[in-house]
């Protein structure tokens, strides 16, 4: 395993900004999901796994926020570029 000193640093912002690309998906699903309950559940079921997603959104937004802290605003990643023929 390599470390973050091994790393350059525009392999470091690549990698968090796809952190946060990622921690920013899955706060939409769960906030989707969280929207899905409050349409289909009964009331017992509905506050059990409200309050379970709300935990989990909780959780992520603490990752977000942490791992926003070592991006470089003016450090711009075209996320197609590598992947282009």
């Amino acid at each position: 395993m390599q470390t973050k000193d091994q790393m350059s640093e525009p392999d470091f912002q690549r990698l968090v900004q796809i952190a946060l690309t990622d921690l920013a998906i899955r706060r939409t699903v769960a906030e989707n999901d969280m929207a899905d309950v409050n349409e289909e559940m009964r009331s017992l079921e509905k506050d059990d796994k409200l309050d379970r997603l709300d935990a989990q959104i909780r959780a992520i937004q603490s990752d977000y926020d942490h791992y926003r802290q070592f991006l470089d605003p003016e450090f711009k990643m075209d996320v197609t570029a590598p992947y282009n023929e």
